[in-house]
């Protein structure tokens, strides 16, 4: 992908958190169970599908940071049964969130637009409240709980077996959209209150959330074009009224004057390197091309179709939904062969699915197993599963699909290789790197001498500074640069 500030729009728009399968299935007791322990069982859960569907992000001074903030947060609770945990989340999408039980999560996408400690206290302090007050237990004693929306003919749900099993929970995300259980205004507003408190008993300035819900919607006006009318970090209405009546109820808090957060510039300065928009280290897309510069392989999707990209797997499907194809790797040392036959004989033993052929092959120089199969309610739903060993990994691929998508999915599963030494070159990785001005220079003089990929406007609104702004010498600034991506 080339280096420029506009993709992100595509990955605000596109990534979502699947957050809601463990929801529903705890729901049946936990409508009637009063103790916490019904919290960090969902928390534990949940956190799991974080980690697979989103990621974290590794980036030692702010993982400190995120901690340090969080623990002193969590020590000026009054009444807290829950042991907390503190995420930084690998997703450029600007978000916050919590789950059940004292998981809290902020995503290196919010940071950018952060300026002060006492912003990100007031974030996380929000955060800490939905989990203290146990707002997503209340919801799901609502009904109020998200749902799933299966791919086309649910074929592969239909296979039994343990090998298909693993490819059924691969694809199930890609054409969907699930969503947390969104807050009621009454826990929103008790999570704007209380944590307000928690944070000026902590040493924060309690204003300091309501600034950076200011800039956070000023953002989303600039990347997307339009005036935000949804959400603030994902699941949090936000609003103009909203930061009002943040200010007005914090006008007489006053803080712990006990802390102290350092320096704007030091606390800026610990962002350094941190990644901007897609992470390498996960793959990239590149228009039609996938790259995995750290596994080494290379993957051709069709034109045109919507993509989705997570740490476990890479998926890509068309608008209609008719059609999705899904690449992941392995987990088993078994060869591609006996992974093949096994799944064969789950297939012949299955009324759900007819099989249409199984075999050996080679593709691109590599041994790889090919399989087709038929929906046998619907007939027209098809199903074709690759499993290609490439230096000694076995990569799974899976489509689903229409007749009319059949030469194009087969063409998309068989694109699969090794990376050419050029396009592992091509992979650049965007980060944002700290910069100090000289006297008198204006933004667009300063990006241009430092080579800044943002434009004028996201580079003065992650600054906090107007447009036409004329800078003090050595002011620190935040900028985004394009460097070669490093193999870890």
């Amino acid at each position: 992908m080339a280096p420029n500030c506009y993709f992100y729009k595509d990955y605000l728009t596109t990534m979502k958190f699947l957050l809601t399968s463990v929801f529903a299935v705890a729901l049946a007791f936990s409508l009637q169970a009063q103790d916490v322990s019904v919290d960090k069982k969902l928390g534990a859960e949940n956190a799991l599908l974080v980690e697979k569907e989103i990621g974290i992000y590794q980036h030692d001074s702010l993982y400190k940071l995120i901690n340090t903030v969080g623990h002193k947060l969590v020590s000026r609770l009054t009444s807290n049964p829950f042991e907390f945990k503190f995420f930084l989340a690998d997703s450029p999408e600007p978000n916050a969130f919590a789950l059940p039980g004292g998981y809290v999560y902020v995503t290196r996408g919010i940071l950018l637009l952060i300026q002060t400690e006492d912003e990100l206290a007031g974030i996380m302090a929000h955060e800490i409240t939905h989990v203290t007050e146990r707002h997503s237990v209340k919801q799901m004693k609502k009904g109020r709980i998200g749902g799933i929306l299966q791919i086309p003919g649910n074929i592969i749900n239909a296979v039994t077996g343990t090998r298909l099993g693993n490819i059924i929970n691969t694809p199930i995300g890609w054409g969907s959209q699930a969503f947390v259980s969104s807050y009621s205004r009454g826990h929103e507003k008790d999570a704007d209150s209380y944590g307000a408190k928690l944070a000026a008993l902590a040493g924060y300035n309690p204003n300091a959330l309501a600034d950076a819900l200011e800039r956070l919607s000023k953002g989303i006006e600039i990347i997307t074009g339009t005036k935000e009318k949804k959400n603030y970090f994902s699941d949090h209405p936000l609003t103009s009224s909203r930061i009002a009546d943040l200010r007005k109820a914090n006008a007489n808090i006053r803080s712990d004057s006990s802390h102290y957060a350092g320096s704007t510039e030091d606390f800026q300065e610990k962002f350094n390197g941190l990644c901007f928009g897609p992470n390498p280290r996960q793959g990239v897309f590149m228009d039609s091309l996938f790259i995995h510069p750290e596994i080494g392989f290379s993957w051709m999707i069709p034109k045109g179709w919507k993509t989705a990209n997570k740490p476990t797997a890479v998926g890509t499907y068309t608008e209609k939904g008719d059609a999705v194809a899904v690449l992941s790797v392995t987990e088993t040392k078994k060869t591609v062969s006996e992974i093949g036959e096994e799944v064969k004989n789950n297939a012949l033993k299955s009324n759900a699915v007819i099989l249409q052929s199984a075999r050996d092959t080679t593709i691109n120089s590599n041994k790889a197993y090919l399989m087709r199969l038929r929906d046998a309610e619907r007939s027209d739903v098809f199903l074709e599963v690759m499993w290609i060993d490439l230096k000694g990994t076995v990569f799974q691929l899976a489509g689903v699909f229409t007749p009319p998508n059949r030469k194009i999915v087969h063409e998309a599963l068989c694109s699969f290789r090794k990376s050419l030494p050029d396009e592992l070159s091509m992979v650049n990785q965007l980060e944002l790197q700290i910069v100090h001005s000289q006297k008198s220079e204006s933004i667009s003089q300063l990006s241009e001498r430092t080579s800044n990929k943002l434009n004028v406007t996201l580079t003065a609104l992650i600054n906090d500074l107007k447009q036409d702004a004329t800078l003090d010498e050595n002011r620190v600034v935040k900028i985004i640069r394009g460097v070669p991506y490093q193999v870890h």
